[in-house]
């Protein structure tokens, strides 16, 4: 009786073992059946998780039969896992697709993205990897915004391979902290070095070069990053009229010399360039006037009050 029950305790301890690994392939490939091959080092994925398990598996079929499988192996210099899958064919062009088998779950998925066999390509490497998911991951690597952290910019432009930010002048630009988003599970990469947002300080005293390589892989993108610098943004204040004294406007600006111009109505009223970073506009009458500076401009309008 106690070699029945012992026997039993062991069985239910086998039992959730054996459940694991009850559908686990048995995918092979008769490799002297073929006489061309392709290769690849992919990424495994399913519903946006990394198959990274010691008995996860990728195959390679036409049709019911299997035309190459692997597992996937940890390399430490990446911090990633990767299958390098030989397909095998004897005839070109011709469309294979994939099934998926993760461990975790016990369950094979077949991948809706198919390849076409070409002899002797090889697809992948250990930087920008083919990807074999389901669904596919996004193959967008754009860069949808860019700043600094803690330094507020005058203006960002962003076109599809640079970026070009405006500081004011007295920005200290050789330790920036850039803040970045970018297309849906892309990253940015400085000299292949991974970057991530608001952590990676940097010097912008001359343009940098950064890659954007897409969530699947398949899309790498260089930008350059380019920080111009520009005048102290102008200031201007007024004084209302009164009874018996009239309205003030005065601009404050680092733009030495520059002409600043007060109009209304369509028509100038007075210009004074900027004298020791500054220029008053005395007796001005209630109205609302233009200040023009540079490519800068302000409404003010000056108020009558009792």
């Amino acid at each position: 009786m106690k070699k029945i029950t012992f026997c039993f305790f062991i069985a239910l301890l086998l039992l959730p073992f054996c459940s694991l690994f009850a559908q686990m392939p048995n995918w092979s490939v008769n490799e002297n059946d073929y006489q061309y091959t392709m290769t690849f080092v992919a990424k495994l994925n399913i519903d946006g998780k990394q198959l990274i398990g010691a008995n996860d598996r990728v195959g390679a079929f036409v049709g019911t039969t299997c035309r190459g499988t692997s597992g996937v192996s940890y390399i430490a210099s990446q911090n990633s896992h990767y299958a390098y899958l030989t397909l095998f064919s004897n005839t070109q062009n011709e469309e294979i697709y994939f099934k998926l088998y993760d461990s975790s779950t016990d369950k094979i998925t077949i991948v809706t993205n198919k390849v076409v066999f070409e002899s002797n390509i090889h697809k992948g490497n250990l930087f920008q990897s083919y990807s074999i998911a389901e669904p596919a991951l996004n193959n967008k690597a754009d860069v949808i915004s860019f700043s600094f952290k803690d330094i507020a910019s005058v203006a960002t432009l962003i076109n599809p391979n640079s970026v070009v930010i405006r500081l004011y002048e007295n920005s200290d630009i050789t330790n920036l902290n850039p803040i970045f988003s970018l297309s849906k599970g892309a990253q940015l990469f400085k000299n292949r070095v991974i970057q991530n947002s608001g952590a990676t300080p940097t010097d912008f005293s001359s343009m940098v070069t950064y890659e954007v390589l897409s969530e699947d892989e398949s899309t790498l993108k260089t930008y350059t990053v380019e920080v111009d610098k520009t005048a102290r943004q102008t200031l201007f204040y007024k004084k209302n009229a009164v009874c018996n004294a009239q309205g003030v406007i005065k601009v404050v600006s680092s733009q030495e010399g520059e002409t600043v111009t007060i109009s209304a109505n369509g028509t100038t009223v007075t210009t004074k360039k900027i004298t020791n970073g500054e220029a008053v506009f005395p007796n001005l009458g209630a109205n609302s006037y233009i200040v023009t500076i540079g490519n800068e401009w302000k409404l003010v309008n000056i108020d009558l009050k009792n």
